[in-house]
């Protein structure tokens, strides 16, 4: 093959232009792809572009030409006889800066590149979709695992807060709730299932609704979680879980507050003197054994006093190799020992996701109790 056939024959279209953009020389392989009987018609190679490739020629291309020589893959399109046709320019001026230097251009087609772009968009977008469904289905279904508002309890102030992990694109296992037993009695609920997705979500609905039904039938707190701990050995493969009840009677001054932990944190009980403690009776947690008891802690709530349940999210929240942790938590909480309930709650689970610099590793879920002081 000669040099001409190997010219003509190029595995991309070859120009050569002057610094006025006219066609000095094109092989056959530019000809083939805007078509020859549309090359012969031309004699500017910028008659061959769109208004804003032209323009885009003479404000950046010829003036990169003048200062380095050489430009690379600039996206253009060319007309043809038939589509218009991405492309890839490559151009060299053989003399930088001379008036009457020419500049070789290289040009290769993209079309099958565009296609592939214009697929790979389409399919980000298909994705992008996907996971906002994704996310919005996760958000949805979570929030039916928590009140959607906080009853109105009498002689008690109440708040909560519930924070998701990572981007709140999954479902996490923990819940809380609140459901009056007898005209004066309340039980409010909170646990974390073991576990994230669907599967963890039906479990937390199953422990949900079975101790609402349980505490409903006793007021015996230990009776209500075994019966909690049936359920869930019945049902195989379940998860575990931990929960905590707290069960509400008015006295003639301030409440009762009755408290068991199955596994769970103990709430923190801020005195009005400021006074922290840990308060709450122990046991195991549910759906690992069978055969379990619990003990049951008794504690007075007066005027001023308020109790903090939470879960393990609070004090197992990390930051590298820095737990937040029980000394974080009582800091926190002597701190802002005289907010009210929903302002409390709410700076709790603001401080844990602050801490995580904004994505927590594990669900975030508090509830707080106050006695008013009037």
């Amino acid at each position: 093959m000669t040099p001409t056939d190997r010219y003509e024959h190029a595995p991309c279209g070859l120009v050569t232009v002057n610094r006025s953009g006219e066609i000095v020389q094109a092989n056959g392989t530019f000809g083939d792809m805007i078509g020859s009987s549309l090359l012969a018609g031309i004699a500017r190679f910028l008659d061959l572009l769109r208004p804003g490739d032209r323009i885009f020629w003479e404000t950046h291309i010829v003036p990169l030409l003048d200062m380095q020589g050489f430009v690379r893959e600039i996206a253009i399109e060319l007309r043809t006889t038939g589509e218009p046709l991405p492309a890839l320019l490559n151009a060299r001026n053989q003399r930088p800066g001379e008036p009457d230097s020419l500049i070789d251009l290289a040009i290769f087609s993209a079309r099958d590149r565009r296609s592939y772009e214009q697929e790979l968009l389409a399919a980000r977008k298909q994705a992008e979709a996907a996971e906002a469904h994704a996310r919005n289905l996760a958000e949805t279904l979570q929030r039916s695992l928590i009140p959607p508002s906080l009853p109105k309890i009498p002689g008690l102030e109440v708040g909560a807060a519930y924070r998701p992990a990572g981007l709140g694109d999954e479902i996490g296992g923990d819940f809380y709730d609140f459901f009056r037993v007898n005209p004066t009695e309340w039980v409010i609920a909170l646990g974390d299932v073991c576990g994230k997705g669907a599967r963890a979500a039906a479990i937390t609905a199953l422990v949900r609704f079975t101790v609402r039904g349980a505490a409903m039938e006793t007021d015996d707190l230990s009776d209500a979680l075994q019966t909690v701990n049936r359920t869930l050995l019945l049902d195989q493969g379940a998860e575990t879980c931990t929960a905590l009840l707290a069960r509400f009677r008015p006295l003639e001054t301030g409440h009762r507050a009755r408290i068991v932990s199955a596994g769970h944190p103990f709430p923190r009980l801020i005195r009005r003197s400021g006074e922290i403690t840990s308060v709450g009776g122990h046991g195991p947690l549910l759906g690992a054994y069978p055969g379990i008891s619990h003990t049951v802690a008794r504690v007075v709530l007066g005027a001023g006093d308020t109790l903090v349940m939470f879960t393990d999210g609070i004090v197992e929240a990390r930051r590298g190799g820095d737990f937040f942790g029980d000394h974080g938590l009582d800091s926190l909480l002597a701190e802002h020992a005289g907010a009210g309930a929903e302002a409390l709650a709410s700076t709790i689970a603001n401080t844990i996701v602050e801490f995580q610099d904004g994505s927590p590793r594990d669900d975030v879920a508090v509830v707080v109790v106050k006695e008013p002081l009037t």
